[in-house]
């Protein structure tokens, strides 16, 4: 179930009213997928999921420091926090429904304990903002969700509000930005070298 959608240029309104670039979200996922791109057939077969996911966290960490964000962990579960704005962003692979407009995405593996949390306190958040007088003043953050999906074709995404979850599965969402998917095609995959440190080499006359 879903209740609101956003796309294009409202999915840009939706975001400038969060205070949260679509440039972070895009280019995080995105170098995310150039770091899984990278792997090789020696790399272990669940290589390629974590180190996507990993460096997702790691660049969207990155893109938003400026922004009033910082990394949070609790255990396991990796957030990226804006505690003025009473914001969290955690990242996850999304099923095939990520990013499409007209269906109900979820998470392609079940969650844990700590997701189950935080859609818990979203709806309690929801559910008492009339009486909060500021959001300064809330107790707990509101958690979204940051889907991914690696097509046949294409990376699909989107930043989504949960509303509800059984047996590790969300099924539910209050809104649903969808974000502009991004081809995948020879062109479009740009690695980057590595910074290397500039070595002098000493070069003798001989005698």
């Amino acid at each position: 179930m879903n209740d609101q959608l956003h796309t294009e240029e409202n999915a840009l309104d939706r975001l400038s009213q969060l205070g949260i670039p679509m440039a972070a979200l895009t280019e995080s996922v995105w170098q995310g997928y150039l770091a899984r791109s990278r792997t090789t057939s020696n790399h272990p077969r669940i290589a390629r999921g974590i180190i996507m996911w990993a460096e997702v966290v790691a660049v969207l960490r990155e893109q938003l420091i400026s922004h009033g964000w910082v990394k949070e962990d609790k255990g396991n579960y990796e957030l990226s926090v804006n505690q003025k704005a009473g914001l969290a962003i955690v990242v996850t692979t999304g099923d095939e429904a990520t990013g499409m407009i007209g269906a109900t995405p979820s998470n392609k593996c079940p969650k844990g304990v700590n997701t189950a949390e935080a859609v818990e306190t979203n709806n309690q958040l929801d559910m008492f903002s009339e009486l909060l007088p500021a959001i300064e003043d809330v107790q707990g953050l509101t958690t979204w969700v940051l889907l991914m999906h690696l097509g046949t074709d294409e990376v699909r995404c989107e930043l989504s509000l949960p509303s509800s979850i059984s047996n590790g599965k969300i099924n539910g969402w209050k809104e649903r930005i969808i974000l502009p998917s991004m081809p995948l095609d020879d062109d479009s995959i740009e690695i980057q070298a590595p910074d290397l440190p500039d070595i002098e080499v000493p070069i003798k006359k001989k005698a």
